[in-house]
């Protein structure tokens, strides 16, 4: 059997009528079905795609800073900063206050170092001062200091 495009059309047209008008020929359920539908589906509220809310929100930042204040952590000798305390100094640099003062304290226990502790401990607090300053920040809004006598070996920067 052959379908022509017009007895094709002539079809899908009569049946929509059909469906439209609500013919007498159609079985009940149909229209029980749909006023079950009805009363069964949820209210529409405003479709609102998540996908799209969730790009939007800004992404919150990292601190700037640890809450502890300590940006390196370092084996007895060493006192040379890490790629992470470099991303850290660098973040800092670029979000603190041109008003902002630093305050950087370099630790080493002198119980663990191999020679002079105050020598490794400015050694690190000087490493991280001079981070900063290439990166942009003030030698005048910078303090440098050392500890000996805690048992840490790290750089503590306090913003203040």
């Amino acid at each position: 059997m052959i379908i022509s495009t017009r007895h094709l059309s002539l079809s899908l047209l009569a049946a929509a009528i059909v469906t439209l008008s609500g013919c007498a020929c159609l079985p009940s359920t149909t229209a029980e079905a749909d006023k079950t539908a009805e009363t069964t589906a949820p209210p529409e509220a405003s479709p609102q795609p998540p996908a799209i809310e969730a790009a939007s929100e800004p992404t919150p930042q990292p601190p700037r800073l640890p809450e502890d204040g300590i940006v390196a952590e370092f084996s007895p000798a060493q006192v040379k900063l890490s790629e992470q305390t470099l991303s850290l100094l660098a973040r800092l640099a670029e979000t603190r206050t041109p008003d902002e003062r630093l305050e950087i304290t370099g630790y080493c226990n002198r119980k663990d170092a191999p020679v002079d502790a105050r020598d490794i401990a400015l050694m690190r607090a000087t490493a991280a001062r001079n981070e900063l300053v290439r990166l942009g920040v003030p030698a005048k809004n910078i303090r440098v200091k050392f500890n000996t006598m805690q048992s840490l070996h790290a750089v503590k920067v306090v913003a203040k």
